[in-house]
């Protein structure tokens, strides 16, 4: 029998160094976002988009950080807003819980309709939600 896997475009895993704090910190946000969990265990839960590419966070094994904003590595990832409102809706669900790099604004370098917002998870690695 051929398995169908939850995550057909693939995803990305994020190790944390409080499971607790960060399950219900993206929670929330993948809640606001529409995104769909399929699993959960002790250590580790998982959501898909509506698309399909899954987000996975898992307790990290060592609390040694690698991440260096700019350096070689993840700069930051990036959650697809539906509406300039929903960037709007995610920065005041997390003003004031997390820091907030840059608040919604408009980013015409990228394209004439890009809108988002970047902040931090707990473990401080960059987000971004953003429209366009």
């Amino acid at each position: 029998m051929k398995s169908v896997s939850k995550d057909p475009l693939g995803h990305v895993k994020l190790s944390v160094s409080d499971f607790e704090k960060s399950k219900e910190f993206y929670k929330q946000l993948f809640k606001k976002l529409g995104f769909e969990q399929v699993s959960y265990s002790e250590r580790s839960v998982g959501w898909i988009t509506k698309e399909g590419f899954g987000i996975w966070i898992a307790s990290a094994k060592t609390l040694t950080p690698n991440y260096k904003f700019a350096a070689p590595g993840l700069h930051h990832l990036c959650f697809k807003a539906i509406s300039e409102e929903e960037v709007n809706e995610v920065y005041e669900m997390i003003k004031g819980k997390t820091i907030v790099f840059d608040p919604p604004q408009r980013y015409s370098d990228y394209t004439d309709k890009y809108y988002a917002v970047f902040f931090a998870d707990p473990d401080g690695m960059k987000l971004e939600v953003a429209y366009y």
